[in-house]
């Protein structure tokens, strides 16, 4: 009988530290397993992120191309070339009279400074004369 009571021991200390060590492994797995849940979940949250940050920029990229695009194509339209040689260059047509105004530069003012602001504007307003004795020199004393 003593055998058996010892047995009994050994089983119930036996069973005793298998328990917890048992649950000590199935929670450390479980921990494991979410750690590594949560970090794929915020990594697959950060690349969606990326992806919806990349799409707007190249959505943004598209619109900038398209408007340089319709810029490319006024730029070398034969009115556009036309009127930038008429205008830089001072070329004409056959039968054409180019005009010159003294006091104006050559070159349009709006390709070189902002909007509103006119270099010559003062040059202009010192003339003696009045726009209406300015166009009559021009039709009938003109050259």
């Amino acid at each position: 009988m003593r055998g058996r009571a010892e047995r009994g021991k050994k089983k119930s200390w036996k069973t005793f530290v298998r328990w917890p060590v048992f649950l000590l492994a199935n929670l450390a797995l479980l921990f494991v397993l979410g750690v590594s849940t949560v970090r794929e979940t915020y990594r697959g949250w950060t690349v969606d992120r990326e992806i919806h940050a990349l799409e707007s920029e190249a959505d943004t990229l598209e619109g900038r191309k398209m408007q340089l695009e319709a810029l490319t194509q006024e730029l070398i339209s034969d009115d556009r070339i036309e009127y930038e040689a008429r205008a830089r260059l001072g070329r004409k047509k056959e039968g054409e009279r180019v005009i010159v105004l003294q006091g104006f530069s050559a070159t349009p003012t709006w390709t070189s400074q902002p909007l509103g602001v006119i270099s010559n504007f003062s040059e202009t307003t010192k003339s003696s004369k009045s726009n209406p004795e300015l166009w009559w020199e021009y039709f009938f004393h003109g050259s």
